[in-house]
């Protein structure tokens, strides 16, 4: 299973606000100049994540993105479920499949989905944060006096 970059690049956006102090913000343009992602494709990402609220874009002088909600409050099956769209392992689990009632290998992988969705749903962008390499320095926007 590989997953795409919209969810890699995604990640590491999230983890840098995570990185951010509190009422800090970044602009796209900082993230992408750190991550070396472009700034169209953050968009991209920043679009596909806002259904999920925990983005907060702020206008103006200053402006930016930060979190809505605590690091520790958002799990990585939630952020992957909204930048892959589904995440089951075989196509034919969550569509209607003519053979679901005689598929000798459903079972397995429907047992598989469980497993990965059960390990991403105990990570938190917190837990990420706590075990990465202290490298995330992308500095806030600047506040206007």
């Amino acid at each position: 299973m590989r997953f795409s970059t919209r969810t890699r690049y995604g990640l590491r956006f999230l983890l840098q606000l995570a990185a951010l102090p509190k009422d800090g913000r970044l602009q796209l343009s900082q993230v992408a100049k750190t991550e070396q992602i472009s700034s169209g494709y953050l968009e991209q990402i920043v679009r596909a994540l806002r259904p999920l609220g925990i983005l907060r874009g702020v206008r103006g002088s200053g402006g930016g993105y930060q979190l809505s909600r605590a690091p520790a409050e958002i799990n990585l099956e939630d952020v992957f479920q909204y930048l892959e769209g589904e995440l089951g392992p075989v196509h034919c689990m969550h569509n209607k499949c003519t053979r679901s009632t005689v598929c000798t290998t459903r079972t397995f992988w429907e047992n598989l989905d469980k497993h990965i969705r059960r390990y991403l749903r105990s990570i938190t962008l917190q837990d990420l944060l706590e075990r990465s390499e202290p490298t995330l320095q992308c500095s806030p926007a600047k506040k206007e006096k």
